[in-house]
């Protein structure tokens, strides 16, 4: 048990660390109007660089992650159907239907 709470208390330490390096770093360099501004072959832009993001390619995205879960989830359908239970069915149910739903609802 001590091990485990030493282990805890290490790998906190580490995540505190990996967190708080880039915000002293952020702290202790200034950033100047200049350097955050873009470049653009020496020519000074009349506008913002920055443009509006179209919502399709966004939920485009989004759409790959959810398929790229579900064939996580259906890789594992085999182990499970070998396991049968009412929980096993159900799960199985439950995620083929409202993957059902979200491909009619495209």
């Amino acid at each position: 048990m001590l091990i485990l709470i030493l282990y805890f208390i290490i790998i906190s330490l580490i995540a505190i660390l990996i967190i708080s390096i880039p915000l002293f770093i952020r702290i202790l360099t200034k950033k100047w109007i200049e350097k955050e501004s873009s470049f653009e072959c020496g020519i000074r832009l009349r506008s913002s660089a920055r443009k509006p993001f179209s919502v399709r390619f966004f939920l485009l995205i989004i759409l790959f992650i959810i398929f790229d879960v579900e064939i996580a989830i259906i890789i594992i359908i085999p182990v499970l159907i070998l396991k049968i239970s009412v929980p096993t069915i159900t799960f199985l149910l439950t995620f083929i239907i409202v993957l059902f739903k979200g491909l009619i609802y495209e």
